[in-house]
């Protein structure tokens, strides 16, 4: 009974973390009762959505109020919109719709921050004053506090998600759902609901009453995919997280330069096997239901420039992106503008500049309310800017030199390396500490030692870029091996990784990476 009450319950400190046994748990209730439930389409859908809600629950508490509030909001504004064939008549349903969505994500997310930096530059001591919480107070007899803001967990993957599919009626390009348990369940589908991928509507609602299939080979693959991201999360990114690449960040002036670039290296990987591992598990379980989510990693660190690593890393970020800020903004300036050159620049070229350094400030800033975030953001626009302008300039050059890919995959992984520790560190004076332990307290003299007391950590950084530059050959004949095991032999491979992951698995559950974003 006592387990039932906590189970039920929210629990800020047990979240149903991918990760925890309360999750599989969870799962686990979820697949019996879709077993009966698979074959009827309403009650399936209608159980998911509420499956959904409780999940989000025991991760975010009392924000599932709000998640549900915002399902209901664009639920009848995208039927209001679809009742209207003009776009002018659509508009005012769009623009309510974005203006909901984001100022919900501005308020939750960016008020603090902006209040902050404004007091910063004028002197001022100005409070956040929480009247959301202040008229939950008033009307409910509660004692919230009224001036902080706490940010709802996966806020920024569901607003985008529904702002997208408000875009897509107004463009036409689908037609609004009319069944609020289906629109409910393409929001809050557990599995990407938190931290992604952010799947378009005409990719996953043609998908919400088809029948229900999962054939051996797609069982194989989801299970692969599970145990992949298992591995990824728990075995890589936990472990180098919390033994080294924490440590170093948090203290920078404890360690040597050889610690710190080894540092920076860790954490490139432990951000990319966070966030893949989590996509990875999110795909692998929506498989077992029956649904498909679209991949959001292709191999991003072998990437041979910074246009080819945003095609690979957090695809369907960058594809939003793209699609609702970019494009748009490109052509709006590109009726603006004259077509001349502007210091021996076409206009073409010119109008890309000042889009894709647009959008990536706003991308660095949607991952957090923080200056390194729009740096971060900044420099990765700049580079995009660079590249287009350079590659430019060179591209009727088809034939490449071997040394030349390599040159402009190890200068592309290095740029890369370094965003990520901006990306990393939130406080200025940690940042100058490890650029000068970097270029002038390196201590190479040392380098043997720090090898030895931290061989656990170098041979995981060594199996972990062995395993993300190993060719993609090699990778997908290992999952068609597993796929066509006998079950035995996955059951074999099962209990190998539980015990790998038990080895490896550290005090408490390490949240996802991109869950504060």
């Amino acid at each position: 009974m006592e387990f039932l009450k906590s189970f039920s319950g929210y629990d800020p400190a047990s979240p149903l973390l991918f990760t925890g046994i309360n999750f599989w748990i969870f799962f686990g209730i979820i697949l019996f009762i879709f077993s009966f439930l698979h074959s009827r389409v309403n009650w399936r859908i209608v159980f998911l959505f509420l499956s959904s809600l409780f999940f989000y629950y025991k991760c975010g508490g009392g924000f599932v109020i709000l998640l549900f509030l915002t399902v209901v909001a664009n639920f009848f504004l995208g039927i209001w919109m679809g009742r209207y064939q003009e776009k002018r008549q659509r508009k005012p349903f769009l623009i309510l719709s974005i203006f909901l969505n984001l100022g919900m994500l501005v308020w939750f997310k960016y008020m603090a921050f902006f209040i902050t930096l404004l007091n910063q530059m004028t002197g001022n001591h100005v409070q956040v004053f929480n009247f959301i919480n202040w008229g939950f107070n008033q009307f409910t007899g509660s004692h919230f506090s009224t001036i902080d803001i706490i940010v709802p967990l996966g806020i920024s993957f569901f607003t985008f998600q529904q702002i997208s599919y408000s875009i897509e009626i107004y463009r036409t390009k689908i037609k609004p759902i009319h069944n609020f348990s289906d629109f409910g369940f393409y929001i809050t589908f557990f599995p990407q609901l938190i931290s992604g991928p952010i799947v378009k509507p005409q990719n996953f609602i043609p998908q919400i009453r088809k029948h229900y299939e999962l054939s051996r080979e797609e069982y194989g693959l989801a299970i692969f995919m599970i145990l992949s991201g298992l591995i990824k999360k728990i075995v890589f990114a936990d472990y180098l997280s919390v033994n080294f690449v924490s440590r170093v960040f948090d203290n920078p002036n404890l360690f040597t330069g050889f610690e710190s670039l080894l540092a920076a290296y860790g954490y490139t990987l432990q951000i990319y096997f966070d966030f893949s591992g989590y996509t990875d598990l999110a795909i692998g379980i929506a498989s077992l239901l029956g649904y498909r989510l679209p991949p959001n990693f292709d191999s991003p660190y072998k990437a041979r420039n910074i246009s080819d690593f945003w095609k690979r890393w957090h695809m369907s970020l960058t594809t939003w992106f793209r699609d609702y800020l970019f494009l748009p903004f490109a052509y709006y300036l590109s009726g603006k503008m004259v077509k001349t050159r502007y210091f021996r620049i076409r206009t073409e070229l010119w109008i890309y500049i000042t889009g894709i350094l647009l959008t990536f400030i706003l991308c660095g800033l949607w991952h957090g309310a923080a200056i390194n975030f729009i740096i971060w953001g900044g420099m990765h626009g700049t580079a995009l800017a660079f590249h287009k302008v350079f590659y430019s300039k060179i591209r009727k050059n088809k034939l490449v030199h071997p040394i030349r890919l390599f040159v402009s995959w190890f200068f592309t992984f290095h740029f890369i390396v370094f965003t990520w520790i901006i990306f990393r560190i939130s406080r200025a004076e940690n940042f100058n500490i490890m650029m000068k332990k970097l270029l002038f307290q390196f201590h190479s003299e040392l380098v043997g030692q720090i090898i030895m007391a931290y061989w656990k950590v170098m041979v995981l950084l060594l199996a972990g870029f062995i395993l993300i530059w190993t060719p993609i050959k090699i990778k997908e004949g290992l999952k068609r091996s597993f796929v066509a095991m006998p079950e035995y032999g996955k059951a074999i491979v099962l209990v190998l990784v539980i015990l790998l992951i038990y080895q490896f698995k550290i005090s408490g559950i390490q949240p996802f990476i991109y869950f504060q974003f």
